[in-house]
């Protein structure tokens, strides 16, 4: 058994695993979907900490979407407990990284005049909005209940500074979304390509590749539970 330790992104919630999470208990393996609270990336940082920390043996795989590889980077930084890492169409930044600096370098993606904020400060993406760009390819029944249960998230972790990455101190994995359109895909091969993984699967996917292609998200995270394993 491994122990697998799920990380949402900004958007969405632990829910956002309820597909992958069934292949993962059917191959014997304890799970966590961490509920994240999406107020500051410091604060996600220290919830995914506290879940960490209630496993006391095995191997653990820390699986990050979307700001939830910037969120399983800085967490598993110096933790000798986290074995490999599964970034899932997500930010996988160098020290002194930040996604509003390195999004310069790429078209901005239509989606990104869309996002709105609360009377908070907290920015989300209307439902007609959130289905026509974070999960296109999601069935559109249960493309609106994530739309409706989204999570709105502090607009300041788009400056959020990233500091030393644990996908160079552990064995790491990465998924590319080719049709994503709310990181663009370029980025997310440019962190593929650089982070040097043991293996870079790429999908045909929405942002939202959780949930609409979990078995290949699933089978990748088994193939590193079974690497961390022997």
């Amino acid at each position: 058994m491994v122990n697998i330790v799920l990380v949402h992104g900004a958007f969405v919630d632990g829910s956002s695993w309820s597909h992958v999470i069934p292949y993962l208990h059917a191959a014997g393996h304890y799970v966590i979907a961490v509920q994240q609270p999406l107020t500051s990336i410091e604060d996600d940082v220290a919830k995914v900490k506290v879940a960490l920390g209630t496993i006391k043996s095995g191997p653990i795989v820390l699986v990050g979407h979307s700001f939830g590889g910037l969120v399983i980077s800085e967490a598993a930084h110096n933790n000798p407990s986290v074995s490999a890492l599964v970034y899932v169409a997500a930010f996988g930044f160098d020290q002194g990284e930040s996604a509003g600096e390195l999004g310069k370098n790429y078209a901005p993606l239509p989606s990104a005049q869309q996002f709105v904020a609360d009377s908070a400060g907290r920015l989300a993406l209307p439902q007609d909005q959130f289905l026509k760009y974070f999960c296109p390819d999601v069935e559109e029944k249960e493309a609106k209940i994530v739309a409706a249960s989204q999570g709105p998230c502090d607009a300041v972790r788009f400056g959020y500074v990233a500091g030393p990455p644990a996908w160079k101190e552990h064995p790491s994995y990465y998924i590319v979304a080719e049709n994503d359109q709310i990181i663009p895909p370029d980025m997310l091969e440019f962190f593929a390509e650089r982070m040097k993984p043991k293996k870079t699967i790429r999908i045909p996917s929405s942002h939202a590749v959780p949930v609409s292609h979990a078995k290949k998200v699933a089978d990748l995270i088994l193939e590193a539970a079974e690497a961390v394993s022997k």
